[in-house]
C-alpha cells in the first residue's frame, strides 16, 4: 500500500515538472501570480500559450488548436493543475 502511494506521488510530481516546463516555454502576454488560476491551451502552430480566459469563456472553440489543462502558480514557482 505505502508503495502504490509513493508510485502515485511520483507519478503527480512527474506530471507537474511536464506541466511547469510546458508553461515555461509558453507565450505569456502577462506576468503570472502565486496562487491565481490560468488555462494552457496549445496554438494550430505546436506552441503553447497561457491564458487568463478559461475555455467556456471563449463562446466557441475559440482560437486555439486545444485545452490542455486550468493550472495553479505555486510559491515555488511550478504549476499544479486544477482538477473541475
Amino acid at each position: 500500500q505505502q508503495i502504490e502511494l509513493l508510485a502515485k506521488q511520483a507519478q503527480e510530481i512527474r506530471k507537474r515538472k511536464e506541466l511547469s516546463l510546458m508553461i515555461y516555454e509558453a507565450t505569456l502576454r502577462f506576468k503570472p501570480q502565486i496562487g491565481h488560476t490560468y488555462h494552457l491551451y496549445e496554438k494550430h502552430d505546436g506552441t503553447h500559450m497561457l491564458s487568463l480566459v478559461a475555455p467556456n469563456e471563449w463562446g466557441g472553440a475559440g482560437p486555439f488548436k486545444q485545452f490542455i489543462a486550468t493550472v495553479q502558480l505555486l510559491a515555488d514557482h511550478t504549476w499544479k493543475e486544477i482538477l473541475n
